[in-house]
């Protein structure tokens, strides 16, 4: 597949609920086959890349379709293999007439078309694998719903020399919501670490575990739900609880002052972020930050003098209740004055957008700075 003329696809991506449980499967199956994982999607059309004239109109396309289209949900059919590297293990979808007519419009678009043949599908791996390793895998998948909701459209370039073979080099050129403008949006809530500043946290405790020797992905994940068990998250336990835990459990090393600092260091702030919430405030939205940390928020806030920018800074350890609880949302919104409803609220945890939404708010799943900004201010028709 190498040096193959550079394609694009127009993808449908899940909304937060289903979105979790896909990008969960998708990296345990890739952690399993030692592959890399992908963002979870159903391709509707996909084509050869001419030029940028021609991905201006894909755009302009796809932006009259987002203004105009309810999110769809998808009827699951069976849980499927093949032999096919793009289709390991997936899930087949019925017939949609939303899919079909997107489909038909982007065809009837375009002058190269190669007779691209929509199967709707979510793929949950890609690996060069034999056909019985593939049947045994989906044998350990879940498939615990009858329906999926979809609720953004994407376009995606493949990598200009090495093609889709290499997953890495995917590049996201557009993104949109599956909604009319939201009316009557009054605030917009961000997450903190993996929104507004590097995720440091997770970044941090796995340097600390490569400079030890250790596993980062386990210190990583004994440091998630020690946070928790600790109850340091919750202003229920501190920092020496949490450390003392993370000694004992996960062989981490040091002080509380050096793995605090370390931890710290990796909190950076995103100025492109910043000045976002900077313009929103500007036009009049409420700016708020929604975020599960500890007093290390406050101490980066003196480091760092962020919390100027926001109306409101809303931490699990001063609340005593984390985004896992989704009544927390709730409040936010009471204490803000607002219906749910007229909240945005993003972050890079996809469990935590659809706790958001199911208390009633429109949740995006960051994963890009530019896109979600761009989606924000579509949704806000700025």
């Amino acid at each position: 597949m190498t040096h193959e003329r550079q394609r694009f696809s127009v993808w449908l991506v899940p909304a937060a609920s289903n979105r979790a449980w896909a990008e969960e499967t998708i990296r345990r199956l890739a952690a399993d086959f030692e592959v890399v994982p992908f963002a979870p999607h159903v391709t509707i059309y996909s084509g050869p890349y001419t030029d940028e004239k021609y991905l201006a109109s894909l755009r302009q396309i796809l932006s009259e379709v987002a203004a105009t289209t309810e999110p769809v949900t998808l009827k699951v059919k069976s849980l499927d293999v093949s032999d096919k590297f793009f289709r390991s293990l997936f899930v087949s979808f019925e017939e949609n007439p939303t899919l079909r007519h997107i489909h038909q419009r982007l065809q009837d678009a375009n002058p190269l078309d190669n007779g691209h043949e929509l199967t709707p599908h979510l793929s949950l791996l890609y690996a060069d694998i034999p056909l019985e390793e593939k049947k045994k895998a989906a044998g350990k998948v879940f498939l615990d719903r009858e329906m999926m909701r979809f609720n953004g459209i994407r376009i995606v370039l493949s990598d200009p020399l090495e093609g889709w073979a290499n997953i890495k080099g995917w590049n996201t050129v557009f993104s949109a919501r599956l909604d009319t403008p939201a009316e009557d949006i009054k605030a917009v809530l961000f997450d903190f670490g993996g929104v507004l500043a590097e995720e440091g946290f997770r970044n941090g405790l796995c340097e600390l575990a490569r400079r030890q020797g250790l596993d980062p992905q386990y210190v990583a994940e004994m440091g998630r739900n020690i946070v928790h068990q600790s109850g340091y998250l919750i202003g229920q336990g501190t920092e020496k609880d949490f450390w003392q835990l993370m000694r004992l459990q996960a062989n981490l090393k040091g002080s509380d002052r050096e793995l605090s600092d370390t931890i710290l260091d990796h909190f950076v702030l995103r100025p492109d972020m910043i000045d976002f919430v900077r313009r929103l405030r500007a036009r009049g939205f409420i700016t708020v930050i929604v975020s599960d940390q500890t007093d290390w928020l406050e101490r980066l806030d003196r480091r760092d003098n962020f919390y100027q920018e926001f109306d409101h800074v809303f931490n699990s350890y001063r609340l005593g209740k984390s985004k896992r609880d989704p009544s927390l949302f709730e409040e936010v919104a009471r204490d803000l004055g607002i219906k749910s409803k007229e909240a945005i609220f993003t972050d890079d945890t996809a469990d935590h957008v659809a706790r958001a939404e199911s208390r009633g708010m429109l949740g995006i799943v960051f994963d890009h700075e530019d896109l979600v900004r761009k989606e924000i201010e579509m949704l806000l028709a700025l």
